[in-house]
């Protein structure tokens, strides 16, 4: 299989598992069931967090938004359910699943499992708390913290009370967080309170997925009044900032800015903004870039995840050395994880010694990588 850094470095293959090792914070509740919250991947080579599940509670069941690729808007729903001890699974297990570990059905793209206390599941266990088994991403360690706190969240995909007039049209919100600290970011119209949509809580240097939607004149007569409306989490009060929007009838999105040192602005990106790279090969708004961590923060990050995948690839050693007689579909899928981790991990090995450009510090992992 071809080796490159879509298969390798940013944890969008079946065999990958994105993540690495920190804690994100938590906010001050009572957590009565594990599933509920959003979870997300980490490229371990930017550092940059992308959230790829949103799971909400729904009566017995739950509903499940996705972002398979990690980017783009929340699509769905998936209906979900916790898998009982008599339900049967798509595929044999890797792992004797320990009895505290739970499961989430979704639908039929795969599992997510929560692991306490590192336990194993039928795909591993997780430092974590959770890892998955899904098909667009794979056996995937994920990093999990809690929805919206303080109220029900506003937006198209939840609850929205406002009906667009005519001639108004609707534009996604997203939130970018340059800030050290853990915020939750809304927006809503001076002129009508209903008007609003909430982005996701966020941790330390993250973008949020796509909120939609937020609705503007199509041809604004006059800068519009609108309000931010913010919390600092955990523990922080709900503030307002009041802000001016300018008029602008071809953006599809509004971009909500926490700088580095708390303060706040907005600007608009116009339709394909969010595929420009910079020469560092990471995207870009404007030519700014996506918000990610300190440089040595990513390489503390880089060094766990690689520590992560060589226990990882050395359990998938044991179970292949084992011979225990496992069925034909166990081997096969042990031999394409092997395979895998091989070639990430001697990418990730590279990558860590190179000192140049990313750019440059890529293009020589993956030779590294692809090398017989």
């Amino acid at each position: 299989m071809k080796a490159s850094r879509a298969s390798i470095a940013i944890a969008t293959g079946i065999a990958v598992v994105a993540g690495l090792y920190f804690v994100l914070p938590t906010l001050s509740r009572v957590v009565t069931r594990p599933f509920p919250g959003i979870y997300s991947i980490i490229d371990p080579v930017t550092g940059e967090t992308k959230d790829v599940l949103k799971v909400k509670p729904l009566l017995d069941e739950y509903l499940v938004l996705a972002r398979f690729a990690g980017d783009g808007p929340w699509k769905g729903p998936i209906y979900a359910k916790v898998m009982g001890s008599g339900d049967s699974y798509a595929s044999p297990p890797l792992f004797q699943q320990d009895r505290m570990v739970s499961a989430l059905a979704l639908g039929e793209i795969g599992y997510l499992y929560h692991t306490p206390g590192n336990k194993d599941s039928r795909v591993g266990s997780s430092d974590t708390g959770y890892i998955s088994n899904i098909a667009s991403f794979g056996i995937t360690t994920l990093f999990h913290r809690p929805l919206l706190a303080g109220h029900d969240e506003r937006g198209e995909l939840n609850m929205h009370q406002y009906t667009p007039a005519t001639g108004e049209r609707k534009v996604s919100v997203s939130t970018l967080n340059y800030s050290p600290r853990m915020i939750q970011v809304g927006i809503s119209s001076v002129s009508n309170p209903d008007n609003a949509v909430d982005t996701d809580p966020l941790t330390p240097h993250m973008s949020s997925a796509a909120s939609c939607c937020f609705y503007l004149p199509a041809q604004a007569a006059a800068p519009l009044q609108v309000k931010l409306e913010y919390r600092w989490l955990p523990k922080g009060q709900p503030e307002v900032l009041a802000l001016t929007l300018p008029a602008n009838s071809d953006a599809d999105e509004l971009l909500i800015l926490v700088q580095a040192d708390g303060s706040m602005g907005v600007a608009f990106r116009g339709p394909g903004k969010d595929l420009d790279l910079t020469p560092e090969g990471v995207r870009s708004i404007h030519g700014k870039p996506y918000p990610l961590p300190p440089a040595a923060e990513r390489k503390a990050r880089l060094t766990a995840e690689l520590a992560r995948r060589k226990r990882f690839l050395k359990d998938m050693y044991r179970l292949r050395d084992k011979d225990t007689g496992d069925s034909i579909e166990v081997a096969y899928q042990l031999r394409y994880l092997i395979d895998e981790y091989e070639k990430t991990i001697t990418y990730l090995e590279a990558f860590s010694t190179c000192t140049a450009t990313l750019a440059t510090c890529d293009k020589q992992a993956t030779a590294a990588a692809r090398a017989p």
